[in-house]
């Protein structure tokens, strides 16, 4: 019941978008308008191309005027850096850590920003100058001073860093710092050997010890760790061997004297390390200064082959002005092609539709790519032939189906038995018209329940040997809901339906319609039909089944009219019969007796029996029986 179609189109060749939702009238308006808007394109091409030029020299002297201004000014902020560096390194030991902190370290970090900020200026004006193909070599060059000076400024400023956090760690004075943890094992060990007598040799060499611990710290010379080292080792055998010392005290000293150098090993690191970044940082600002000369020499250069550069535009200027002229010729001699063509084709498209159209093919449609006058009387065209094919494919689709409506008619008109009514109904309906599952439903004698008579298939008999029925009063079953409302009721995804009622022998329903079955204002049963197709069903399937719902009720009404006839007929000739036997006995006795054998082989009893009493008789024959 569900039809597809397809529809063939005739193209047309595709028009310029610029075109395409123009009037006619527009359309050649326009066409003159470009003519002359091209000729002063070309006047305006040309003067901004001198702009153009004229700006290029401009930039170009103002870039080289740029680079040499931040150049000198990163060479200043550098230089302000290095005294910044130079009054904290030489001056925090006598104003004190945290003041010369305060004093040199922030100014030191803003002018090494300001000189980030120029470095970004410099990088940027490479990327923006244009260079000529030799001036290729200068900007590689330039890009990789930039390069190399932001490495050495990095690690200018690390060196610097390191330094600062380095004599922190270090200690400022003898109470900061490793300075102070080294000589609070020194106090300790004062305070063992100072109190007890005896013990001079001890006091000698610790004395020692620390002369050269101070000499080191004013000096840094190495020869004052080696004797350090060897006062140690000395004092470790005097303290074994003094007698004055308990081996508490003398395990005291030791692990002080330990402690001790453990800390002074690491300030001596600590020295090294300072003195491998003070190298460092040398290095690093020597390399930034000749950098930052060479990138101002350059940028010098490149700026020159900027001006190269607009020079060459000029040249490209004058030549791309007579490329536009000859452009606009071209464009002229194609827009009045165009401008025919897109007049024309259309037409001709609506030609060649029409006759095809004529020929009965109503599926053929013009293909015009435009919104002028032509292209909305194309689209007015296929809408209309459009609507006249689809009338032809509803009326052929409609006839389809009555025709097939009155197949299943015809079909079952001359069966008298109701089941096979039924059962020829339900598969001729599965049959033609495609479904998955047919099956009707009639409303008993109570009225409450729909009990089916008859389905299609295997799945048909056996729901109808299980009895299968319906209460009309259930609300999860589209049959009862179609008998109770009196209307046809679809539902194209069961799944979404919450009144479905699923049968695990139609496992594949996707799809149902139910329609009631109506003779005289009464509804006698349902007829429903499914199928495994989600989306089967449409307002015009209604109304088919229906109408063949109609006719199969009236047919049921028909061949229970039959029954019911042929019942009476058969009644009557069977009193007939039992008369004409009865008028032929002689006495009351036989009498009884063939009217009581007749109707028990008329009605299948196993026993029959009467009585009879007479009125002026108190006794007699009472009557017969048969068994």
């Amino acid at each position: 019941m569900n039809m597809t179609s397809t529809s063939n189109s005739i193209p047309t060749k595709k028009n310029f978008g610029f075109w395409g939702n123009l009037p006619l009238s527009r359309k050649l308006l326009i066409s003159f308008s470009v003519l002359f808007i091209l000729v002063v394109a070309v006047a305006f091409i040309t003067l901004s191309g001198l702009n153009r030029v004229t700006a290029s020299y401009e930039d170009a002297l103002s870039q080289g005027i740029q680079v040499r201004r931040s150049s000198d000014q990163m060479i200043i902020n550098l230089l302000q850096a290095r005294q910044a560096e130079r009054d904290f390194l030489l001056r925090w030991q006598t104003e004190g850590f945290g003041t010369a902190y305060t004093n040199y370290v922030p100014t030191f970090l803003r002018e090494v920003a300001a000189v980030r900020k120029e470095i970004g200026t410099l990088t940027l004006f490479a990327e923006a100058a244009t260079t000529t193909s030799t001036g290729d070599i200068t900007r590689a060059q330039y890009i990789a001073d930039i390069n190399s000076l932001t490495l050495a400024l990095n690690d200018y400023v690390q060196s610097f860093n390191e330094i600062v956090s380095a004599n922190r760690k270090k200690g400022f004075d003898e109470n900061t710092g490793f300075q102070a943890e080294f000589r609070s094992s020194a106090k300790k060990i004062e305070t063992i050997i100072f109190e007890q007598a005896g013990l001079e040799q001890l006091e000698i060499t610790y004395l020692q010890i620390r002369r050269n611990e101070k000499d080191y710290l004013l000096r840094g010379d190495q020869i004052y760790i080696d004797n350090i080292n060897k006062l140690v080792s000395q004092m470790k055998v005097q303290i074994a061997a003094a007698e004055q010392l308990e081996p508490a005290e003398k395990d005291e000293l030791v692990t002080q004297l330990d402690a001790y150098m453990t800390t002074f090993s690491a300030l001596i690191e600590l020295d090294k390390n300072i003195a491998i970044y003070n190298d460092k940082l040398i290095t690093s600002a020597s390399a930034i200064e000749p950098l930052g000369e060479n990138l101002e020499v350059l940028g010098e250069q490149l700026a020159a082959d900027d001006i190269k550069t607009a020079q060459a535009n000029s040249t490209q200027t004058f030549t791309f002005s007579i490329i536009t002229i000859l452009i606009v010729l071209v464009i002229s001699i194609a827009l009045a092609i165009t401008l025919s063509r897109q007049i024309t084709n259309p037409i001709l498209a609506l030609t060649n539709t029409a006759k095809e159209i004529s020929g009965g093919k109503f599926d053929i449609q013009a293909q015009v790519n435009s919104s002028d006058e032509v292209g909305t009387l194309a689209q007015t065209f296929n809408i209309m032939t459009s609507r006249l094919g689809q009338a032809f494919a509803d009326v052929n689709r409609r006839a389809s189906e009555l025709e097939t409506v009155a197949e299943v008619g015809t079909a079952t008109a001359t069966i008298l038995d109701a089941n096979q009514l039924l059962q020829a109904v339900v598969d001729l309906t599965k049959e033609r018209f495609n479904l998955y599952h047919s099956h009707i439903y009639l409303l008993d004698e109570a009225g409450e329940n729909l009990v089916l008579a008859s389905g299609a298939g295997e799945p048909g008999r056996q729901m109808k040997a299980k009895g299968l029925s319906i209460p009309l009063n259930r609300e999860q079953s589209l049959v009862a809901r179609a008998a109770r409302e009196r209307t046809g009721v679809t539902v194209n995804d069961v799944t979404k339906a919450p009144d479905f009622l699923p049968n695990p022998l139609l496992p594949n329903t996707r799809s149902e319609l139910a329609v009631p079955m109506i003779v005289g204002g009464k509804v006698i049963g349902v007829f429903d039909v499914q199928s495994d197709q989600i989306g089967r069903f449409t307002d015009s399937d209604i109304n088919i089944q229906i109408t063949l719902a109609a006719q199969v009720a009236t047919s049921i009404q028909n061949v229970r009219s039959f029954e019911q006839s042929k019942a009476q007929a058969d009644l009557e000739s069977l009193v007939n019969t039992i008369g004409q036997k009865i008028q032929r006995s002689t006495t009351v006795e036989n009498t009884l007796q063939i009217a009581i054998r007749e109707l028990g082989q008329a009605l299948g009893a196993s026993r029959v029996s009467a009585n009879i009493q007479s009125n002026s008789q108190s006794k007699g024959w009472n009557g017969g029986e048969i068994k």
